[in-house]
């Protein structure tokens, strides 16, 4: 897959891959509204309702903030060296026994500090990661993956044109096989073998229970 894109997210895949990624890999977050910033933890995003939540412990008093629904929030969280910002608007406020849910609408871009859409994990070499594809669902080893995208090993004669869809299963140990179309994005060579080569690619249609586990599996990888 692409290790860079632009500072900014705007496409819709890429928004919804990333706040896969921050609520499985990063999870906490802070929110400002205002002069208020309040800590709290990221939930999956919901794309049939085009929100996300954040949880909070209940540290501000509503009636004295008068935050309601549609007041715009920024959103800020951290990874390692990776930051990421966005503004958004919140969808409406309920509290659920000792925390507080924040309904927050998908935003129309994310800002990042680096070009890279969300983390790659290297996986190339562990048992049980490949992905199988065409008619006889070949096997092929998973060179990295990452919630927005993966690259897999083929043989440098194999013939793909960029920019074709390609429909295949994920195989990560532990997890039942997730089924996905992707699209072909770039060919490179393998480092240090000439008769193979990497195939790099990105979502583009994936059930959202599928995207939920795929992101947990990430979330445990070292």
């Amino acid at each position: 897959m692409p290790e860079n894109g632009p500072m900014w997210l705007t496409r819709d895949d890429d928004v919804v891959a990333h706040l896969y990624f921050a609520a499985a890999e990063i999870g906490a977050a802070t929110m400002e509204l205002g002069a208020l910033q309040v800590p709290g933890s990221l939930s999956f995003p919901n794309p049939d309702e085009r929100t996300f939540s954040v949880f909070t412990h209940g540290e501000v008093d509503l009636s004295q903030s008068k935050v309601a629904a549609g007041d715009v929030v920024r959103l800020r969280y951290v990874q390692g060296e990776s930051t990421y910002t966005f503004l958004s608007e919140v969808e409406d406020i309920s509290d659920q026994q000792a925390r507080r849910r924040w309904r927050i609408r998908f935003p129309q871009a994310i800002e990042r500090n680096e070009r890279r859409l969300v983390k790659r994990h290297r996986v190339m070499g562990r048992p049980g990661f490949t992905f199988s594809t065409g008619p006889e669902r070949v096997k092929h080893p998973l060179y990295d993956l990452a919630a927005a995208g993966l690259s897999y090993v083929v043989s440098a004669s194999s013939k793909m044109k960029i920019g074709a869809s390609i429909k295949g299963s994920i195989h990560i140990p532990g997890v039942e096989p997730v089924a996905v179309v992707m699209e072909l994005r770039n060919i490179r060579p393998l480092p240090g073998d000439a008769s193979r080569k990497l195939a790099g690619c990105r979502l583009v249609e994936m059930a959202g229970l599928d995207r939920e586990a795929l992101s947990n599996a990430l979330g445990e990888l070292s």
